[in-house]
């Protein structure tokens, strides 16, 4: 046992050293999201991976900056509310898109059962080892949900120990401490973040919104055997957030600074997760993993809480030979939300099949089958309860064929689905009382799941000093869901029929020793293809929130430890998130941020410092005609230190 662990350190440390100095040298990165390993050269589908490395040398603050600043994912916070941020990706919209993107955290789901966005404030950013895109995949391993693709985010391994501080404007703070330790049979990690803001936007008493977030992670993994791993992993999150309501036009090209009113929301979010991995030979290996979330959503500013228990489970039996691989699985997952005046759950239970053969040395085929049972169970107090449930089939076909040691074609098919979330069974509606307009809310009737078929194709090629992905896609949708929201009528229902088709285009460049270079660029069309809604009116729409051009570059400079990145995040105007009949007199603006980050490494010591959107450009999210939330709308900047020890 003693062997393997001292092993798994000096891998450890040889990866260490790659990432070190990966500025010369770039190599094809292993993809483990897909459960059967491959490298992203020989993949089936269309990837992109970010390292340790390339997450800390783009110095970005959380998740979400990381997103926004150096992936294809559109980012925006949700309704100005910056720890639960809206997330989209291949076009799916900035209002709804979150819904169709399964979010990871090492394996586990962080989509939610009503209309929550994945909470990725609970996830510290330095705790981060690996971010894995799979676009336009992964509905046979993971399910309901993953139209889009799948994140994966991964922080498996053992800490580094350090402390880290931070300061900033607008009275920004934060402080980390890691702590690693690794004794023969046992591998042990623990991780403390802190982060709080005095606030940027300001309202008429001069109340400001401020906000904090507190995570703590622990993580146990015990070897008993050589071929038996046991862990356990505890991470808590507690946050306090004052964001502001929606501004005018005038106010916002005014003072984008001014807030007429707050919202203060807490949240907190406990997670228990424990599972094993068992090796019975060399080719053979069983792992399972259960979950268990106890969760609080509280806006006391209307003195409205929610309380949420989750609890999910897996298993994967995972068998290999030289030229196939074949993996098994069952999951399943149970959540409820327990209100004042009811109780609402959604469960899914699944099981699925994936194999990868390689028919010869430069051709390998990927296929795939799932089935999965969502079941709804809505109680409300003194009322009889109301229940619902689908069957749902997920399918996927993949083939990549390598051209030469350097390059590769891949093509993908895959069928997925959403199933809608509780919220979607509700709707609201204004009724004038006697001069008084009051609204309503009532029960809208179980809605039909999403069904998209994905079509996939790409090239890759990875050589030393050069990575270029390309990929085009398009993807046919039936029953897209939505909110519909004209007049005094609002209510959840579908899209008959809609598609979206891109270009997704990646590159980094090693320009010498010192300097490289990326580029990530995506073209998408989301169009309305068919709705009764409007008597016909959205038919041959554009679907709102969706930027067709969406660009982020980086050039960055290494030399004497000091290491600079330069980026700039672009994306087009698009219609306003509400404006599914593209007749809106305002429409979303382009976003554009420019960000400088450096740093300098001593021995143990790192100091750096990063200034956000330097040119203090004014950006917003487009709601409807006058109902704009300021986002990134002026120039910000931290600086602190990094200790090993």
């Amino acid at each position: 046992m003693q062997k393997k662990i001292s092993t798994s350190l000096v891998a450890s440390f040889l990866l260490a050293t790659t990432n070190l100095f990966s500025a010369q040298s770039l190599e094809p990165i292993t993809v483990t999201s897909s459960l059967i390993k491959s490298d992203e050269k020989s993949a089936t589908f269309a990837t992109e991976i970010y390292t340790k490395e390339d997450i800390q040398n783009s110095k970005s603050k959380d998740v979400y900056d990381f997103l926004s600043s150096q992936t294809s994912i559109n980012v925006s916070p949700s309704y100005g509310n910056t720890f639960s941020q809206k997330i989209d990706l291949r076009g799916y919209g900035i209002g709804d898109g979150y819904q169709n993107i399964v979010v990871l955290l090492n394996g586990r789901k962080l989509n939610n059962i009503d209309m929550s966005s994945q909470l990725l404030s609970s996830i510290p950013l330095e705790s981060v080892s690996k971010i894995e895109i799979l676009k336009g995949t992964g509905s046979v391993v993971y399910g309901d949900g993953a139209n889009a693709g799948v994140i994966n985010i991964i922080t498996n391994g053992k800490n580094d120990n350090y402390v880290k501080a931070y300061v900033g404007n607008n009275g920004t703070k934060n402080g980390t401490a890691s702590l690693g330790f690794v004794h023969e049979k046992i591998i042990a990690n623990a991780l403390i973040d802190y982060t709080s803001t005095d606030g940027t936007r300001v309202d008429l008493n001069d109340d400001k919104d401020e906000n904090y977030n507190k995570n703590k992670n622990f993580n146990l993994i015990y070897f008993p055997t050589d071929d038996l791993e046991l862990n356990l992993t505890r991470n808590y999150s507690n946050m306090n957030i004052n964001y502001a309501g929606s501004l005018t036009l005038d106010e916002y090209k005014n003072n984008p600074n001014k807030a007429n009113s707050f919202t203060e929301q807490y949240f907190s979010s406990y997670v228990t997760t424990g599972g094993f991995k068992y090796n019975f030979n060399p080719n053979l290996s069983w792992e399972s993993t259960y979950s268990d979330e106890d969760k609080t959503s509280n806006y006391i500013t209307y003195s409205s809480k929610s309380d949420y228990e989750y609890k999910s489970f897996s298993s994967k039996l995972n068998y290999q030979q030289d030229n196939y691989k074949l993996l098994l699985g069952i999951d399943g997952f149970d959540g409820d939300r327990i209100a004042t005046s009811n109780i609402t759950n959604k469960s899914n239970k699944a099981v699925f099949v994936s194999g990868e053969y390689n028919i010869s040395d430069d051709l390998k085929v990927s296929s795939g089958i799932r089935r999965e049972n969502v079941e709804y169970k809505y109680e409300p107090n003194g009322s009889d309860t109301l229940k619902n449930d689908d069957y749902l089939n997920a399918y996927d076909l993949g083939l990549n064929y390598q051209l030469d040691e350097n390059s590769s074609l891949f093509a993908n098919y895959n069928k997925s689905f959403q199933a809608p979330d509780i919220d979607r069974f509700f709707a609201s509606s204004w009724v004038n009382n006697g001069g008084i307009w009051t609204s309503t809310t009532t029960f809208n009737g179980f809605i039909e799941p999403a069904k998209v078929n994905n079509y996939t194709v790409g090239y890759n090629n990875i050589q030393k000093n050069n990575k270029f992905k390309l990929s085009i896609f398009k993807a046919d949708l039936k029953n897209e869901i939505y909110y519909y929201n004209v007049g005094f009528v609002s209510r959840n229902t579908n899209i008959d029929k809609s598609y979206k088709y891109g270009l997704e285009v990646f590159d980094k460049y090693i320009i010498n020793d010192n300097l490289y270079t990326s580029a990530n660029y995506s073209y998408i069309i989301a169009k309305i293809d068919e709705e009764n809604e409007g008597n016909g009116s959205y038919n041959g729409k554009d679907l709102p929130g969706v930027s067709k051009h969406n660009i982020t570059v980086n050039l960055g400079y290494n030399i004497n430890n000091i290491n600079t990145v330069l980026s700039h995040i672009y994306r087009s105007s698009a219609y306003a998130a509400n404006d599914f009949g593209n007749d809106f007199n305002q429409k979303q603006e382009a976003y554009h941020s420019t960000d400088l980050g450096t740093s300098y490494t001593y021995q143990n010591l790192e100091l750096f410092a990063k200034i956000q959107n330097i040119f203090d450009e004014k950006n917003g999210l487009w709601i409807r005609d006058n109902a704009i939330y300021p986002v990134n709308f002026e120039r910000t900047y931290y600086a602190g230190m990094k200790v090993k020890f």
